[in-house]
């Protein structure tokens, strides 16, 4: 059975800094992804649980499926 202690959307829990490794909840996956000027998968899900075709977590990419997404959902 599953153990999920934490409301984190990411589903790589071999991940270090996900929450449910450690007491410190988003704070490491978050301060890492400032540092390296990306965004956590969370964000990316709140818009569409499909991740799959995501290269990169960059704000870049996370305009880009922002708007990609959102055009979809209006059509």
């Amino acid at each position: 059975m599953e153990n999920k202690k934490h409301f984190c959307t990411c589903t790589d829990l071999s991940c270090k800094l996900h929450p449910n490794n450690h007491s410190k909840g988003c704070d490491p996956c978050v301060r890492k992804n400032l540092k390296d000027g990306e965004i956590p998968s969370c964000f990316f899900r709140l818009i569409n649980n499909d991740i799959s075709e995501l290269k990169e977590f960059t704000i870049e990419s996370f305009v880009d499926f922002y708007l990609k997404n959102k055009t979809n959902k209006t059509e």
